[in-house]
């Protein structure tokens, strides 16, 4: 992934992408947002549907999508047909909101009110665009497809999408307009009360449950024959 300086930080503190709980938490760099979404497996993608395109009510859609990033762009693809692939596609480019994020740990308090999770998240802005060039479309999918592996080259390790594939496949591409980050770290915040109280600290666990995700090994498909590629195992997975 190319290197960026882009910077989010918000022009008011109207803007959509303006932090307001919290803000010692919030991110507004490139580099702090794009890793977010580096290292994680999954988005959410949320939008509204065209004028028309409802039936009789007309709901938000949150979806949970694979996707890629190239640049300051997020790719997402689809079935040619599908509702969310038609929606991001028409000729006027809906709003799109992508979030990702990944939790780091469990804060266990001895109030529930000050029970929190250490995570990191980050939260885009911007508007679909289908993905018309064959080219730019290659290059999406191959992101997309790279994603998951830590970004080892699947892709070219893989039998090459063909015609039937290209042709069932939508690919949209949000660049990102706006976007932050909000992460937490750290341990629990107690009131000091509660500290110092010597029954509560007999009765109450307080503390960090450290969470994250752990690759096993690969199972292979009872017609596989081929050798594991040493991208797949969890030495690599797991860096």
């Amino acid at each position: 992934m190319a290197a960026t300086t882009a910077d989010y930080t918000p022009a008011s503190h109207k803007a959509i992408n303006q932090i307001h709980r919290m803000k010692d938490r919030a991110r507004y760099d490139a580099e702090t947002i794009h890793g977010i979404l580096d290292n994680n497996l999954l988005a959410h993608v949320g939008f509204t549907l065209p004028p028309g395109a409802a039936d009789e009510e007309d709901w938000p859609f949150v979806m949970p999508m694979c996707y890629g990033r190239i640049d300051d762009t997020v790719y997402i693809h689809g079935y040619v047909s599908g509702r969310m692939m038609k929606a991001l596609a028409s000729n006027e480019p809906p709003k799109v909101c992508i979030t990702v994020s990944q939790i780091d740990g469990l804060v266990v308090a001895m109030s529930p009110f000050h029970n929190s999770m250490n995570y990191q998240s980050a939260v885009v802005f911007g508007h679909g665009r289908l993905v018309s060039t064959p080219e730019e479309k290659d290059r999406a999918l191959e992101a997309i497809t790279n994603q998951p592996f830590r970004h080892a080259d699947r892709w070219n390790d893989s039998r090459l999408p063909n015609k039937i594939d290209l042709q069932s496949t939508k690919v949209i591409a949000v660049q990102i307009e706006k976007a932050s980050a909000k992460i937490r770290t750290g341990g629990v915040s107690d009131d000091v009360a509660d500290k110092e109280d010597p029954e509560l600290l007999k009765k109450h666990y307080s503390g960090v449950v450290p969470c994250k995700v752990v690759y096993g090994a690969p199972e292979p498909t009872a017609y596989n024959i081929a050798e594991t590629p040493s991208y797949l195992l969890p030495e690599h997975m797991n860096k």
